[in-house]
C-alpha cells in the first residue's frame, strides 16, 4: 500500500503516514528521542511534497513526542486531535509528563538526547469530532471516536483505501516468539480511562468493513495477525477487568495491586516499548478506572 507509508523510527515510536493527492497526513509522529530519524524517513517518502498534517490518535508522549520537532522543520504544519486532546495539550501537566517521559525512554533505550524544546508547541491547529472528514484531496479520513485508553483516543477509516487505522484503546499486539510463530501474537490490553468505553469502541470497530488494518506501533498488518483481533481484544480487556476486581474481592491493598499487575503483564516484550515509569502509571490508571467503574466513585 504505497499511499501509506511506515514511517516509524523506533520500535516503541509511532508514524504512518498517509499521501493523498492534494494533502499529506503523518498519523501520530512518535517518541522525541527518535525526531530526526522520524523526520528523515517521512521527508524521504514525501519526495520533496510537505507535510500538511499530523493527526493524532491520543496525546501520549509516545505518539506526539516529536511534534515540536516536526513543527520546526515544517512551518505549515497543522495537528490535528479532538477537543479534549486539545485541551490535554495547553495544561502544564501533561506537557511536563510528556518531557520527563520523554527523557526517561530516551534514558531506557541508551540514547543521548536533549529535550530542547518550547513547550507551547505542543498545541492543535484543527479538532475533529466523530464521523467529520479530513479531506487529502483524493483520500478522506474519516475520524471514530474510540476513548477507552485515553477520552481523547481516535482511530480513522479511509474508503477509498478500505483502511482501517486504531488507537491503543482495543489493546496492543506485539509479536511473541515464544508462540512459535511470526504472526502469533497476544493483544495486551490498554484501557486507562473506561473499560466500559474500551468495550464499546471494540464493537464500534469491530462493524467497519476493512481490508487493511493499521495497528499502533505496527502500521499495516497481515490478514493472519488481523484475523480476530476485536475478539482477541474483548476477550484480553475482560480478562484485565476480571483480574483487578479479583484483587480488589481479596482486599489487596493498593501497592500489591500494582505488584501483581506487574507481575502478570510487565513482559520483557511489553517493557521494550515503554520504560517501566510509563508501564506504572498506565498500570496505576487501569487499576483506578476499574475499582471507581465497578465499585463507585472511590473504588470501595
Amino acid at each position: 500500500m504505497n499511499r501509506y507509508v511506515n514511517c516509524i523510527a523506533h520500535q516503541s515510536s509511532e508514524g504512518n503516514l498517509l499521501i493523498g493527492g492534494k494533502y499529506t497526513a503523518l498519523f501520530d509522529c512518535g517518541m522525541m528521542f527518535c525526531a530526526e530519524k522520524t523526520i528523515e524517513n517521512v521527508k524521504n517518502a514525501l519526495n520533496g511534497r510537505p507535510l500538511d498534517y499530523i493527526i493524532m490518535t491520543h496525546t501520549h508522549y509516545d505518539h506526539i513526542g516529536a511534534l515540536p520537532f516536526l513543527r520546526n522543520e515544517w512551518k505549515e504544519l497543522r495537528a490535528v486531535t479532538c477537543e479534549t486532546g486539545a485541551a490535554v495539550l495547553l495544561k502544564s501537566t501533561p506537557r511536563r509528563v510528556i518531557r520527563e517521559l520523554s527523557i526517561a525512554a530516551s534514558l531506557a533505550q541508551k540514547i543521548d538526547f536533549k529535550a530542547e524544546y518550547n513547550d507551547d508547541l505542543f498545541h492543535a491547529d484543527i479538532t475533529v469530532k466523530d464521523n467529520e472528514v479530513i479531506s487529502l484531496g483524493d483520500l478522506s479520513v474519516q475520524v471514530i471516536e474510540t476513548p477507552g485508553h485515553t477520552r481523547d483516543s481516535l482511530s480513522f477509516f479511509i474508503p477509498e483505501l478500505e483502511l482501517l487505522i486504531l488507537n491503543e484503546t482495543p489493546g496492543v499486539l506485539f509479536a511473541d516468539p515464544g508462540d512459535g510463530s511470526p504472526n502469533a501474537g497476544r493483544v495486551y490490553p490498554c484501557y486507562l480511562t473506561s473499560y466500559n468505553d474500551t468495550i464499546n469502541s471494540i464493537e464500534k470497530c469491530g462493524q467497519i468493513k476493512y481490508k487493511s488494518l493499521s495497528l499502533p506501533h505496527r502500521g499495516v498488518v497481515g490478514n493472519k495477525e488481523a484475523d480476530g483481533i476485536f475478539k482477541k481484544a474483548h476477550e484480553a480487556n475482560k480478562e484485565c477487568r476480571d483480574f483487578i476486581i479479583g484483587m480488589k474481592e481479596k482486599n489487596l491493598s493498593e501497592k500489591e495491586m500494582l505488584d501483581s499487575f506487574f507481575n502478570k503483564y510487565a513482559s520483557e516484550t511489553l517493557l521494550s516499548y515503554q520504560p517501566k515509569e510509563a508501564f506504572l502509571a498506565n498500570a496505576g490508571a487501569t487499576i483506578s478506572c476499574t475499582l471507581k467503574e465497578f465499585f463507585g466513585p472511590s473504588g470501595t
